[in-house]
Parts: C-alpha cells; sequence; structure tokens
C-alpha cells in the first residue's frame, strides 16, 4: 500500500479509501487508484485486514483425493482431522470453514483455488501426489499449511508426524515379538508413506533381517485394492508373519484377507497400522497402531495459519509419534 501510494502521490489512508470504494475520496481519484491498483497487480492483504479487525475470516480447506473419481471423502483419519480442525477454529472466535474437494485427474486445482478463491487462508489435508503443485499454491497463497512429510524444496508450511520414526517402531515393535519375516502394505508414491517405508526398512536392516521386495504391495486405502494386494502376497512365496500397513484402514482390509486365507492374527500373522483412529480400539481383534494426535494436529494447523495470516512466518511442526500396542500384535 505504501509502494501505491507513492505511485499515485497521495497518502495511505486515502489508497485504502479509494480501494475500499469509499465516498470519501473523489471519483476521479478513485478510479485513477484502482487503475494503478490493476496495473501493478496489487492486492489488499484481506488476511491481515481482517486479522487485525477481528473480523470473521473464512479458511479454505482441501481435500486432495489422487484424482480418483471414485475417491470419497469418508476416510476415518480425514474425518476426525476435519473435527479437529474445526474445533480450533472455533476456539479462535468462530471462523467459518469452507471444505473443498476435486475427484478430476487435473492437479493445477490447488493452484487455482488458491489463487481464485476469496479466502483468508488455506489448510490442506494431505499432500497426495501433488508436492509441486502445493509449491505453485504457496506462490500464489502465502498463508497456506499442509498436512504431511517435510520435503526438502518444499515453498509451504507442513504439520505432521514423524513418519519415518513411526514406520520404525511399527517394525521395532514386531521385531521384539520374534517376528522373522515381514510384509508391507502402502503406496510409496506418497511422501509420508516414502519416509514410513523407510523406518521399516531400516529397522529390517539394524535387526540383520534380509528386506524382500516380493513382500512389499502398494496399495491405496480402497478396500477393494488392499484386499487383493494382501491376498496376492498370501499365495505367494515366502510367507510372512509380519505386516506393517501405512494406515489403519489397509490393515483392516489385511486382517479381513488373512481371516480368508484360513489364518489368525496374531497367531499367524501380527499386525501393526498407522494413523491410530477411533474404530482401532473397537476392531476384532483391536488394532496395534502408530498413532497420529488428530487433536493436536488439527489445532497446530490452525495456530500455525494463523501465524502466517498475522505475521507473515511459521514453522514447519512435528507432532509426537508413538506406538499404541493392541491385540492385533502381542
Amino acid at each position: 500500500m505504501s509502494d501505491l501510494a507513492r505511485i499515485a502521490g497521495v497518502s495511505k489512508s486515502t489508497v485504502s479509501r479509494a480501494l475500499a470504494d469509499s465516498d470519501r475520496v473523489t471519483k476521479e481519484t478513485r478510479e485513477r487508484i484502482q487503475k494503478l491498483a490493476q496495473q501493478h497487480n496489487y492486492r489488499m492483504n484481506v488476511k491481515a485486514r481482517n486479522f487485525r479487525l477481528q473480523n470473521i475470516l473464512t479458511i479454505g480447506v482441501l481435500l486432495p483425493s489422487n484424482g480418483r473419481a471414485d475417491w470419497l471423502a469418508t476416510d476415518p483419519f480425514i474425518l476426525e482431522m476435519l473435527g479437529s480442525i474445526a474445533d480450533a477454529l472455533e476456539a479462535k472466535g468462530g471462523h467459518e470453514l469452507l471444505l473443498a474437494k476435486h475427484s478430476n485427474n487435473d492437479p493445477s486445482w490447488i493452484e487455482e483455488f488458491a489463487r481464485t478463491r476469496s479466502v483468508d487462508g488455506i489448510i490442506v489435508v494431505g499432500q497426495s501426489l501433488y508436492h509441486q503443485e502445493l509449491n505453485k499454491a504457496a506462490s500464489a497463497h502465502k498463508a497456506m499449511v499442509v498436512w504431511g512429510a517435510e520435503i526438502v524444496d518444499q515453498k509451504y508450511i507442513t504439520v505432521g508426524t514423524d513418519n519415518y520414526r513411526g514406520g520404525k517402531l511399527a517394525t521395532e515393535h514386531l521385531l521384539a515379538q520374534g517376528r522373522k519375516r515381514f510384509a508391507f502394505l502402502g503406496d510409496t508414491r506418497f511422501p509420508e508413506t516414502r519416509l514410513r517405508y523407510e523406518g521399516y526398512r531400516d529397522a529390517l536392516k539394524n535387526a540383520g533381517l534380509e528386506y524382500r521386495a516380493e513382500l512389499t504391495t502398494g496399495s491405496e486405502n480402497a478396500s477393494d485394492v488392499a484386499l487383493k494386494s494382501i491376498s496376492d502376497l498370501l499365495n505367494a512365496e515366502p510367507t510372512f508373519d509380519a505386516l506393517v500397513a501405512a494406515s489403519d484402514m489397509l490393515a483392516f482390509s489385511a486382517i479381513k484377507a488373512i481371516g480368508n486365507f484360513g489364518l489368525k492374527v496374531p497367531d499367524d500373522v501380527a499386525v501393526v497400522g498407522y494413523d491410530d483412529i477411533t474404530l482401532s480400539a473397537y476392531s476384532n481383534p483391536t488394532l496395534s497402531s502408530i498413532s497420529q494426535d488428530r487433536q493436536a494436529g488439527g489445532q497446530a494447523l490452525v495456530d500455525r495459519l494463523f501465524e502466517l495470516i498475522e505475521d507473515g512466518k511459521a514453522n514447519n511442526t512435528i507432532i509426537d509419534t508413538k506406538l499404541v500396542v493392541r491385540e492385533s500384535s502381542t
């Protein structure tokens, strides 16, 4: 605004009133300043203005869907995270939440949303396969926070758990149970899953166990895909007696497939999931899982976003990672 005032030869308050189309500024001056603003690609910092005035802010929450038209926003982890974000926004003063998902194969929708929607801040729940698009979106909208893993060249702020440590904790727990033949279920194209997989591999290496690529199978959270992946593993050689799944929903599918094959969990195959969603404590058997604290995560996402809105800067945040042991692995 200072730059625009200097170019126009007026005060900052006159620029502010002109851009707000106030009658306190003559029509000729308003039009001249508004034209200059357009020529110099000036965009009013509505985020900072609303924050100072304690107005209600509109926060966009985006759910990347990996370009799958059949993807539904019904994953329990996503729903629980959304609830935590909504609670944190309510505690900040009842700000509005605009929820958006997009299921076509064009990842540019994230950048398009950041560039065209009138929102004061953006929270993206999951990096998915959109790291480069998120970098572009961060250039279009500075107030953006992503639930996900830290990546070396990222231009956006992330909140997440220590995924590498989580994968390692899960594997070390199964090793402590005397398990020797390990399988991994998860799509390692995704940054968070990749880190969990690396922790899994390093734990096996540290224990002196051979990593077997044939016992690693990529799968998304779709239950039919996961069921087929596990069934293929169960029908192949060598067999396995321990499974690390990259999510609880994948672990549930694995337990079903193992049961369908005539084996028992944990007697024949011990299973550890990831997320520790509420259902994990009520499944049969109850599921051992790496906890991702959704309440702390939702609060941190909102806190980092408001730091960006108010101060223009924030730091990446890592939520504590821990193992919750239940019946599926002991």
